[in-house]
């Protein structure tokens, strides 16, 4: 994958660079359009001149002609290549904040969930947006204002120098003053506008996170405390929000007076030039018309200056926050993994979660052999998701290995792991997608009976056809329009369309009604067939027909066997689970 700058400068050239030939014809037609414009003052010195001449002395008026002539048709020009450069520029910009959205989603998507856990997943979206925007915003900026403002001084004082090289000189100079005093500006106006990205995503993380959940808020009767939490946010928003638009405008106040300075300096001098007699009067009205020209710009560089400044500091911020190194990568060479009977083997496997000292798993080893059916039972906090999530690399190992069908999972490829694996959660992970759309994510060109008939194995067809738009049927967000038993079955049904050699069930059916668990089971008992499996439950009587059940405490496999073995055992841990059951579920200590 290509590498994603972190500053923001460079990052604004990496959104650039594939469109660059674009963005260079853009340049070139403001560039014309700019000269285009600035000859037109040139034309008005020609035409003063040549008319005083012709009122004074007589002779040909063609001269006069042609420099009424030259007007409109450089005025012509200039929109025409002003045009050109909006065909070419409007594209770009769409251009560029698409692959900059394609470029974060494919960089923020490969970090681990453990970045995702800590983050409102609402507020990520958000950036990914800020960020494709503010690119195009800054780049459009520099074309539309800064670029054009450029070209605009270079001509006007390549045109003032033909009147005096003394006036061009103090035009420059007030710009190289410009400069530095503008800079010392901007870099608090980037610390404010950092502040105020910073605020802002706060506040819109406070929105996603209640509205997210609203069923809580409403249940609770929480909806004046969660009014307080935002209120305190946008508080906190407001203060940077005004902060920042006050000192933007304090900015434009002192490019305004100085601005201002500049410009009477060269009227006046230009005047005085002019009544001695050193320039025509034809010059001085293009000294006057250029400075009037570049006034009117320079007057809207504060502002633009302000905008540009918000964007770079929502930048900066969105980048810190994205661009951070990524936990899990492929090993340089990584291989796909190639499965032929699913054996699955932990070798002296150690664990913990990031800093804490507390270790998961130390030094676990057992081996499950290809198609084995495998309970895996604990108390809560006995490791047995976290098994799972090593299983599927979604984290690393701190010792020893996972090795499936005798090769290392940290040495092949993320992507094809996973594709060996299909998992049925405890909570079904549905798109707001067709029902079509879910199933069909586990087998992304599946036919349409394929489809069906993992459907109808998911115990899932005939509830589907009795919806209005059967299989085109929207779930919702995260599946709120179907029943729990409803979006397990269609979660079989996706798994089945996956057909991975090795299975995962997350407590599949802690959450279900009888009657639904009972159409659940069945499903289940056909998925499993020819596959490993790995079936997680509280719920000890799902797991009576498994080949092997491993009773795992404090991190480690103290018991293994059938049920029937492990109940022989009075004193065990699993008999004691099993006599000690409410409502079928493993009673915690």
């Amino acid at each position: 994958m290509q590498e994603i700058p972190s500053k923001p400068l460079a990052f604004i050239w990496f959104a650039i660079r594939p469109f660059r030939k674009r963005f260079f014809l853009v340049l070139f037609f403001v560039f014309l359009m700019e000269v285009f414009v600035g000859l037109q003052s040139y034309v008005f010195k020609g035409f003063v001149d040549t008319a005083n001449s012709y009122a004074a002395h007589g002779g040909p008026i063609s001269p006069v002609f042609w420099w009424v002539l030259a007007y409109p048709t450089l005025l012509l020009l200039s929109h025409i290549a002003d045009r050109i450069s909006g065909f070419q520029g409007h594209p770009l910009a769409v251009f560029q904040r698409t692959w900059v959205m394609r470029s974060m989603f494919s960089y923020l998507s490969l970090h681990s969930l453990s970045y995702f856990n800590d983050r409102f997943s609402g507020a990520l979206s958000s950036r990914v947006t800020s960020l494709a925007q503010n690119t195009a915003r800054i780049m459009w900026q520099f074309i539309s204002n800064f670029f054009s403002l450029l070209i605009t001084i270079t001509i006007s004082a390549v045109l003032i120098s033909f009147a005096s090289h003394k006036v061009a000189l103090v035009f420059l100079g007030g710009f190289v003053l410009l400069i530095p005093i503008n800079y010392l500006l901007t870099r608090k106006q980037a610390a404010l506008s950092k502040r105020l990205s910073e605020t802002r995503a706060k506040m819109h993380g406070q929105v996603i996170d209640s509205i997210s959940n609203i069923a809580a808020v409403q249940q609770y009767a929480r909806r004046s405390h969660e009014i307080n939490r935002l209120d305190n946010a946008i508080a906190e928003h407001r203060e940077a929000d005004i902060k920042s638009d006050l000192y933007g405008e304090w900015v434009l106040v002192i490019n305004n007076i100085l601005i201002g300075l500049l410009v009477a300096t060269i009227v006046f001098w230009s005047f005085y030039l002019w009544r001695d007699g050193a320039i025509t009067v034809g010059v001085f009205i293009m000294v006057v018309t250029l400075t009037r020209g570049f006034m009117s710009s320079l007057s809207g560089v504060g502002q633009n200056l302000n905008s540009i400044m918000e964007a770079y500091g929502e930048i900066q911020n969105d980048l810190a926050e994205i661009i951070k190194p990524h936990d899990l990568i492929d090993k340089p060479k990584a291989k796909k993994l190639e499965i032929v009977e699913g054996v699955v083997s932990f070798e002296n496997t150690t664990f913990a979660y990031g800093t804490d000292q507390r270790k998961i798993f130390d030094n676990l080893s057992f081996k499950i052999k290809g198609g084995q059916k495998v309970g895996i039972v604990g108390t809560s906090g006995a490791g047995k998701t976290t098994l799972m999530k090593l299983l599927l690399r979604q984290h690393d190992l701190v010792g020893g290995k996972i090795m499936i069908d005798g090769q290392d999972v940290s040495g092949v490829t993320q992507e094809s792991l996973r594709e060996s694996v299909s998992i049925v959660p405890q909570e079904p992970m549905l798109f707001h997608r067709t029902i079509r759309e879910n199933i069909m994510y586990g087998k992304l060109h599946a036919t349409e009976a394929e489809m069906i008939d993992v459907a109808k194995k998911a115990q899932a067809h005939d509830f589907i056809e009795q919806l209005p738009n059967k299989y085109e049927s929207l779930v919702g967000e995260r599946g709120v329009k179907l029943s729990v038993g409803q979006r397990q079955r269609i979660a079989i049904a996706r798994a089945f369309l996956k057909n991975a050699p090795i299975l995962i069930l997350d407590e599949a059916t802690s959450a279900l009604d009888s009657e639904s668990e009972v159409a659940v089971q069945k499903a289940l008992q056909a998925l499993m067939e020819g596959k490993t499996v790995f079936a997680i439950a509280h719920r000890l009587s799902t797991l009576r027909e498994m080949d092997r059940i491993l009773v795992f405490k404090d991190g480690q496999v103290v018991e293994d066997g059938t049920h029937r073995t492990l109940l022989k055992n009075k004193e065990g841990v699993y008999a004691s689970f099993w006599t000690h059951q409410a409502g079928g579920f493993i009673k915690e200590d």
